[in-house]
């Protein structure tokens, strides 16, 4: 008795799979068919890869504007991507509408606040701003494909590894004057502080913090020889050290555990003697641990007291005083860039999560909640497919969370760039469908031949 089942109940089943496929395919629970990447046109992959170079480089700007060397780049290649059609609207999969509903929550209510309290202009340079960083660069770069990305990656890792071994050296040849007088005042701060093309030592302890767990993974994955991460690692281990960031300093061993945690002991090995050779190249240099690190973390771990790293104890009382404004700013805020207003020191409080409470009430609020929740959202579901890249970004993701919490606004590219080259990583290696032909007909990317169905193929069954 033949065990395939009659044609009427094969025809029944074939449509219930193809039903169901669809189903699936429409509900978004197969993300990489969602996100089929095409290549980027040919001339958009330079402009692309220079941005993802200069990234770091805020102290480059064109004009006195916010508008730096790496904008410049990626509003180039987004023109271009354009102008073929090549830009995702989609850039988060399935938890894309709940990103865009984040965003004008966090955005309208600054709006709301302003229109009572504030000043427009200030609203409209904040909401650019932050639209471009969190909407037009992921609608840009989250079309990318894996490929792509990994050239990015490795081309953002050498920009910042080239920034601070140039930094590094103006630090070892000229004074903060000579230096000031060449680049800008916070160059090599009066202190001693690096802060290089960061503009700032605490932006320059962020970007070597975002850098870890990238270069992590450009070694586990042979995207840089394991000879030359050698070299980087210590470059910018002093460079961590020269920039004096407690902030910069605790978020880079939080990433460095989180990504080493998800790698396994299999990598484990490897990177113990990378570090070790890391660390002999560093003392054979010569090179002293820089007194001004001693000073602001060094002292700050070994009698844990917080009140030595820096401007902590200014910081705590702009954050007192955001707490007892917050009573009165829940409903309506003072608006965008209004919270420094209210203080002698006319500084905004450094809390993301304060500030906009204070300036856009709980609607902005929780539009920010919604935006990082969705970031921790998107490497810890794919965990169980992409365990060494979704532990990469949830690294990466914690230093955004960390900095969001000791910094005023976080719409910088040094910021974001960084953010999305982890997410681009986590998408793009997400497991794909096969796309198989027969007898030259393409086949639907969640659909199984009629063929393998009458056969009893499994998979085409579910």
């Amino acid at each position: 008795m033949s065990a395939n089942p009659p044609p009427l109940e094969l025809t029944r089943q074939i449509g219930k799979a193809e039903r169901l496929n669809e189903r699936r395919l429409e509900m978004g629970m197969f993300e990489t068919a969602m996100l089929t990447r095409r290549g980027p046109p040919a001339m958009a992959i330079p402009f692309l890869v220079f941005g993802a170079f200069f990234a770091g480089y805020q102290l480059l700007r064109i004009g006195d504007i916010n508008f730096t060397i790496a904008d410049l780049m990626f509003a180039l290649a987004f023109a271009i991507c354009l102008a073929r059609g090549q830009l995702t609207a989609i850039p988060f999969g399935q938890i894309t509408p709940l990103w865009y509903f984040g965003l004008a929550m966090m955005l309208g209510g600054l709006f709301i606040g302003t229109v009572f309290h504030g000043d427009m202009l200030r609203w409209i340079i904040i909401a650019c701003q932050y639209l471009t960083g969190f909407l037009l660069l992921p609608m840009l770069l989250m079309a990318q494909p894996l490929s792509v990305a990994r050239r990015m990656t490795a081309a953002f890792i050498a920009g910042i590894v080239a920034m601070e071994i140039f930094g590094i050296a103006i630090s070892l040849t000229m004074t903060h004057h000579e230096a000031a007088a060449i680049f800008s005042d916070e160059f090599v701060a009066g202190n001693g502080r690096l802060s290089s093309f960061a503009a700032e030592p605490n932006w320059n302890g962020a970007i070597i913090a975002f850098t870890a767990p990238l270069l992590i993974y450009a070694y586990v994955t042979r995207l840089i020889p394991a000879w030359l991460v050698a070299i980087m690692v210590p470059i910018l281990g002093w460079a961590l050290m020269l920039s004096a960031s407690f902030t910069g300093f605790a978020a880079t061993m939080v990433a460095l555990s989180i990504t080493l945690l998800f790698l396994g002991l299999r990598y484990l090995g490897g990177m113990l003697v990378i570090a070790a050779l890391a660390a002999a190249l560093f003392f054979a240099s010569g090179a002293p641990v820089p007194a001004v690190f001693e000073k602001r973390v060094g002292n700050a771990i070994s009698d844990g007291d917080l009140a030595e790293a820096g401007t902590y104890k200014g910081r705590v009382k702009l954050i007192r005083q955001a707490w007892h404004t917050a009573d009165d700013t829940l409903i309506v805020g003072l608006g965008a860039d209004q919270f420094r207003t209210t203080n002698e020191i006319r500084q905004p409080v450094h809390n993301l999560y304060l500030l906009m409470l204070t300036e856009g009430g709980l609607l902005s609020l929780t539009g920010l909640l919604t935006l990082v929740f969705l970031l921790l959202w998107a490497p810890l579901s794919r965990l169980g497919q992409t365990r060494m890249e979704a532990g990469v970004t949830l690294a990466v993701v914690a230093v955004f969370i960390i900095y969001s919490q000791s910094s005023p606004h976080m719409f910088s590219r040094l910021i974001i760039v960084p953010v999305l080259l982890s997410l681009m990583i986590l998408y793009g290696s997400m497991p794909r469908l096969p796309q198989r032909s027969y007898a030259g007909q393409p086949v639907h990317p969640l659909r199984r031949p009629r063929a393998e169905i009458a056969n009893g193929h499994p998979a085409a069954m579910r």
